[in-house]
């Protein structure tokens, strides 16, 4: 054994086989491995839910006037109940049980998050919005925008649906299986501030995955001050891992690690950061708790 933490051990207990990789193929196959299970893999013995077992109530001309519907996993009912249990498990145990809670979500998606707390007796609202990630150029993408940005104007979001001129939409991506399932929706950009909800009229305030769509990472902190407005419990926020393409722009990266620093740190408006959570190889996940 060696003392260099750089260098991959070797023999026994080696579950994930690292110590017989003899590539970088190797290493990423064995990494994507870890992804997967950390995703959907099975971390208790709580089953998912017997009502979750059926499919969603959807078919393909329900994205008529879209140019494309969402990619294919995220149409399967089981696998988005599995994730959406793990993560609940993981970062958010205490709602498997006690006294009922007020909780919204931004960009629920497909709604297995709000599925799951539901189940377990909560009273859930989602949000969501056309999604406006891709882009020609880096300025028709939200992910670069900054928060209330006036000059951020697109016709049409990534699936070819209209953007609307006011806060109100009637079409989303995920709309067909929200609708199919019946999840409470506000529907309202949330790159913009402030949100159209009341202050502490929720008491858990929860993104999964969603802050970069919103906008740059230089001001994720006013969306994070937005939550913990209206929220009178907690917030949780998941993050992304950064793209490639966002880990060569240094403006962009140096932005995202000073959002993970002040996350860790944070401890304003009641709230306080009290817990950080490895996901996907690197620390993504933090709880923001009123304290």
């Amino acid at each position: 054994m060696t003392d260099d933490p750089t260098e991959l051990p070797t023999g026994g207990g080696d579950p994930l086989g690292v110590g017989r990789m003899q590539d970088v193929e190797d290493i990423r196959r064995a990494y994507m491995k870890m992804v997967r299970v950390a995703d959907i893999g099975r971390h208790f013995e709580t089953p998912v839910p017997a009502e979750f077992n059926q499919p969603y109530t959807v078919t393909e001309t329900d994205w008529t006037g879209m140019s494309r519907p969402p990619q294919g996993k995220y149409l399967n009912r089981k696998r988005n109940l599995r994730r959406a249990m793990n993560r609940i498990q993981l970062f958010l145990p205490e709602l498997l049980g006690g006294a009922p809670k007020r909780i919204f979500e931004l960009s629920t998606a497909h709604g297995a998050i709000l599925e799951v707390l539901r189940h377990y007796g909560h009273e859930v609202m989602g949000n969501d919005y056309v999604n406006m990630v891709s882009g020609d150029t880096p300025e028709q993408r939200a992910i670069y925008r900054r928060v209330n940005d006036p000059g951020f104007v697109r016709d049409k979001d990534d699936y070819g649906l209209p953007i609307p001129s006011g806060d109100q939409i009637v079409d989303w991506p995920y709309r067909p299986i929200i609708d199919s399932i019946g999840i409470p929706m506000a529907l309202f950009d949330a790159g913009r501030t402030p949100y159209p909800l009341e202050a502490q009229s929720f008491d858990y305030v929860l993104s999964m995955q969603a802050i970069e769509h919103y906008c740059h990472p230089q001001d994720w902190m006013t969306i994070v001050d937005e939550m913990c407005r209206i929220a009178r419990q907690g917030v949780f926020l998941l993050l992304n891992p950064m793209m490639p393409e966002m880990t060569a722009d240094p403006v962009y990266a140096q932005a995202f690690h000073k959002a993970r620093a002040d996350l860790r740190d944070f401890d304003r408006h009641g709230f306080r950061c009290v817990g950080c959570h490895l996901h996907w190889g690197q620390a993504l996940g933090f709880k923001l708790m009123r304290l």
